[in-house]
């Protein structure tokens, strides 16, 4: 379908194409008849219970789907330990920087309406960003800057090589972000701009990968560009279309019990975030009770780096979008040319060290180069991320495969570790085509 923005034509098509998504529910397939080992896939369940059973996981919802359809969707042990709510398929959890490539793609939208190029510099359409200053050394003395090489650009926030960090470290140069009181949930993301735009780049853009709040920027260019609040712009051209009903930035009271509780393991024993119950050590905003349980109150903060809640089931809906070619269900998103040219590594051809060994980036996704190098099953050219409560996704072009796991666990490195399992548990069960 064309997309062409401000027609009624259009506003009714998609509302038809969204309400068909819904109602056409997720489609299933048996394991065997997209070749999978039925007794292999069924293993996920035991090795999950018997961690929650351990008292490593509160709970967790997987789902694996192949060719397009579901082989494997479960929940497991509890959405709150303490209060011994279970977990179901449609519990809804923070995605924290599983955000960050819904945030990619709604830009890359306005990328085809030829509204900007990718090397633009960020500051063409934020000029808060023209007078940026870089430290001389990255560890050096926060006072002894210089003038950026090049301006960073809208290929250096998505790809994480602006020269930003995500200021969620401890050291001297990331409690500037603490200071300017970035994640405010009372801050839009205007006001956010500003405040980023006056402390200096770590480093010169374009030479390193650094994780970074790129997204956020990415978030207010999708505001100035398209002229719309960047969660209405998502709510219209990506949930509305895709049938993603329980994704959002804050839960009302008809959804608001259904939201899992993040634990964490204090005194070993997973315990929930909460002025009751404390937090993690640090003073990192994610760890913070009034940051994790801010998600029922509407908020000034609609960020691209975290921010939104989904259910498996919806964020199977937007990764199965991208696995298509930017369509699903007869609603395109995007073009195939875009997505390919989004899931590319965007950082060796620029001569930028890959983030992780084996993983290059691309426009909102980390990218499988080399298997070996990266150590993990899954295909090159697989593409996947992570969020800070241990949400995870990938999707796997080569073997037609989108796999989900949603847990909320922060510092509690067995729920970590159990979830990063995932991969060899789905891959083991994969025996055909």
């Amino acid at each position: 379908m064309t997309r062409i923005r401000g027609t009624h034509f259009v506003v009714v098509a998609l509302a038809l194409a969204a309400a068909n998504v819904i109602a056409q529910g997720l489609p299933t397939a048996r394991p065997e008849d997209e070749g999978f080992s039925p007794e292999r896939l069924a293993y996920i369940d035991k090795f999950y219970s018997e961690k929650i059973d351990h008292g490593d996981l509160a709970g967790i919802v997987t789902l694996v789907s192949r060719h397009g359809k579901i082989v494997h969707f479960s929940a497991l042990g509890y959405a709150d330990v303490e209060k011994h709510t279970k977990m179901e398929k449609d519990t809804i959890f923070r995605q924290y920087s599983m955000t960050k490539a819904i945030a990619s793609t709604a830009l890359m939208t306005l990328y085809e309406e030829g509204r900007f190029q990718i090397d633009d510099p960020i500051s063409k359409y934020l000029p808060e960003f023209a007078n940026l200053r870089v430290l001389r050394t990255p560890d050096g003395p926060l006072d002894e800057t210089v003038a950026p090489e090049h301006p960073p650009t809208i290929h250096d926030i998505m790809r994480h090589t602006a020269g930003f960090t995500h200021g969620l470290s401890n050291d001297k140069f990331d409690e500037q972000y603490a200071k300017a009181d970035l994640f405010s949930v009372d801050l839009t993301l205007d006001e956010m701009m500003k405040r980023l735009a006056k402390i200096p780049l770590r480093y010169q853009p374009g030479t390193k990968w650094a994780y970074s709040v790129g997204p956020d920027v990415q978030a207010r260019l999708v505001e100035v560009l398209s002229g719309v609040p960047f969660d209405e712009y998502l709510q219209k051209h990506i949930f509305d279309p895709l049938g993603m009903k329980d994704t959002g930035f804050w839960l009302g009271p008809d959804k608001a019990d259904r939201l899992a509780t993040v634990h964490w393991m204090k005194d070993g024993k997973l315990t929930p975030i909460d002025e009751a119950h404390g937090h993690p050590e640090g003073d990192m905003a994610l760890y913070q009770p009034w940051s994790v349980n801010s998600y029922t109150v509407n908020h000034k903060r609609k960020g691209g780096s975290y921010g939104l809640v989904a259910t498996a089931e919806d964020y199977w809906r937007f990764a199965q979008m991208i696995l298509n070619g930017g369509e699903l269900n007869g609603v395109r998103i995007l073009s195939p040319q875009t997505v390919h040219f989004m899931g590319q590594d965007h950082l060796e051809p620029a001569g930028i060290p890959d983030y992780e060994k084996g993983d290059g980036f691309g426009l909102g996704f980390a990218v499988i180069e080399n298997q070996a190098a990266a150590a993990t099953l899954g295909s090159v050219g697989g593409l996947s991320w992570g969020g800070a409560a241990t949400t995870s996704f990938w999707i796997d072009p080569k073997e037609d495969i989108v796999v989900i796991a949603m847990t909320q666990h922060m510092s509690a490195p067995a729920a970590g570790d159990a979830v990063a399992q995932m991969r060899t548990l789905v891959y083991s069960a994969l025996i055909g085509k």
